[in-house]
């Protein structure tokens, strides 16, 4: 997503909006707007004659008027996003907004405390999408329940392309590593297909932890680097499962010892303890096609290594 967003924001077409709500507090109303209606100087704006100038999303400009009657509550957030989205189309720009972790937004409500502020949000997104035709919208979420949530709902499902961003594919895994010189920088080793085809076996397309591997691989041997990553995954099973209700979660990821991936069909009446275990990250839930899953390769091999 990050690099869809850097590619894209080259075309001068596209006006390319960017908000990640993991990096902010949102616990009412008032933060939301003070977050999406953020100052262009990030202090306390910036004076063009007596005017002070706000940006949303880097994109909405807001005179202080304006900004005044948003924090009063005497201006309808949604129409000033219109607006902005209307003045940009005459001028042929097409604005693009993304939300990463937009679930950080469910519990909040409107000022009149009856309707959810993301469920709205939503809505207004739908028609400025769908309807309008005014822009285009992505968001993104690590909450796998909180996207079967919107994906239950009709209206949004009719309207939405739902994707899985999964870990990359074994080719891009292979491309990568054969040369690590172009992108990683990296001058003092390089790999031979044994050792790719390990990595692979052992992380998949996990981006994160083939980085690590490749900083450890200065100090470590490739075996040794493996063998200590797969006893981590080891033991982060094995807390996980060592809690209160220790059976039914060794009884849960037996399901999954060889069988990384299973119909929700299959797991009937395990619903919280699932939940838990997404919630958590020890599996996956993939609500398009139904199933959970093992999150990643190396926890296969946790999960694998405790019940051996």
């Amino acid at each position: 997503m990050y690099r869809l967003f850097e590619q894209i924001e080259q075309e001068k077409d596209y006006d390319i909006n960017f908000l990640n709500l993991r990096e902010v507090l949102l616990t009412s109303y008032d933060d939301f707007i003070d977050t999406f209606f953020k100052s262009t100087s990030g202090d306390n704006g910036i004076k063009t004659g007596t005017r002070r100038q706000y940006s949303l999303f880097g994109l909405f400009k807001l005179d202080a008027f304006t900004e005044k009657m948003l924090k009063k509550r005497q201006e309808d957030p949604f129409l000033v996003m219109k607006r902005e989205f209307q003045r940009l189309r005459k001028k042929n720009i097409q604005p693009v907004i993304i939300i990463d972790e937009f679930h950080k937004l469910d519990g909040l409500y409107m000022p009149d405390k009856q309707k959810r502020l993301m469920v709205e949000l939503m809505n207004f997104f739908v028609a400025m999408t769908k309807e309008s035709h005014l822009c285009h919208v992505i968001i993104a979420s690590s909450d796998a329940f909180f996207i079967e949530q919107v994906y239950v709902d009709s209206k949004l499902r009719k309207t939405s392309k739902f994707m899985k961003l999964d870990y990359l594919e074994k080719e891009d895994v292979v491309l990568w590593l054969n040369d690590i010189r172009r992108f990683n920088k990296v001058q003092e080793y390089s790999l031979d297909k044994q050792q790719i085809e390990a990595i692979w076996n052992t992380v998949g397309g996990s981006a994160w932890e083939i980085y690590y591997i490749l900083e450890e691989l200065f100090q470590y041997p490739l075996t040794e680097i493996i063998a200590r990553m797969k006893r981590e995954k080891v033991a982060m099973i094995a807390d996980w499962v060592d809690y209160d209700d220790i059976a039914d979660r060794r009884n849960l990821l037996l399901k999954f010892n060889k069988k990384p991936i299973i119909d929700r069909r299959e797991l009937t009446g395990l619903r919280s303890l699932l939940g838990l275990a997404v919630k958590d990250n020890i599996l996956y839930y993939d609500p398009v096609e139904g199933t959970y899953g093992v999150q990643g390769k190396s926890l296969e091999w946790g999960i694998a290594g405790y019940f051996e």
